[in-house]
């Protein structure tokens, strides 16, 4: 497709892209920048991947004393408004809806909200603040991605389940990431 994106990692207190894209900078990112603004290029901060050429990851950066307070400034609007006009993706990165107040603090900002799950992991009643959230105006056009089904049970095109999807536990990166909340962007015109 050819398409720019960049990956911003918005869970500083827990950051983790650094871990599944490799990131050698890791001390550098969005907190530096959400921190001091005027002295920080935000451009430069962001890190071609592996993967691809063109996506971009913006890792977390270090763990700051203050990620409330930073996610509620009006640095992390700029951020956004910069990224966009740079990128034609933007994906936010975020702590588990409900886990800390910063996700619904970053909610804000995002044109999007895409709720992972994944299947026999997350708890059905995980879906009703979903609902809570979007009742309430604070979950920005939700979208809620189940993943990890195991097809083997599916039978004429539909899946069979036990009536609950498991447990939500902590959240992290690797073999046991308990998967959360994540905000995308794009261009409009490009539906």
């Amino acid at each position: 497709m050819g398409k720019k994106v960049v990956i911003v990692g918005l869970d500083i207190r827990k950051p983790g892209l650094n871990k599944v894209f490799q990131i050698s900078h890791k001390e550098k990112g969005i907190s530096q920048y959400l921190a001091d603004p005027e002295h920080t290029d935000l451009r430069s901060l962001c890190q071609v991947s592996t993967v691809s050429e063109n996506l971009y990851i913006l890792p977390g950066g270090t763990i700051p004393p203050n990620p409330t307070e930073l996610v509620a400034r009006k640095s992390l609007d700029r951020a956004i408004e910069i990224l966009k006009q740079h990128f034609d993706y933007v994906i936010l990165d975020t702590a588990p809806i409900g886990m800390v107040t910063d996700t619904q603090l970053v909610a804000r900002v995002a044109d999007l909200s895409v709720y992972v799950c994944r299947s026999n992991y997350t708890a059905k009643s995980e879906f009703k603040l979903v609902n809570e959230l979007k009742k309430d105006g604070k979950l920005p056009h939700p979208c809620v991605l189940l993943n990890g089904i195991d097809m083997s049970l599916r039978e004429n095109g539909s899946y069979y389940g036990y009536g609950k999807y498991g447990k939500y536990g902590k959240y992290g990166y690797g073999k046991k990431y308990g998967y959360g909340y994540g905000y995308g962007y794009g261009n409009k015109n490009d539906k």
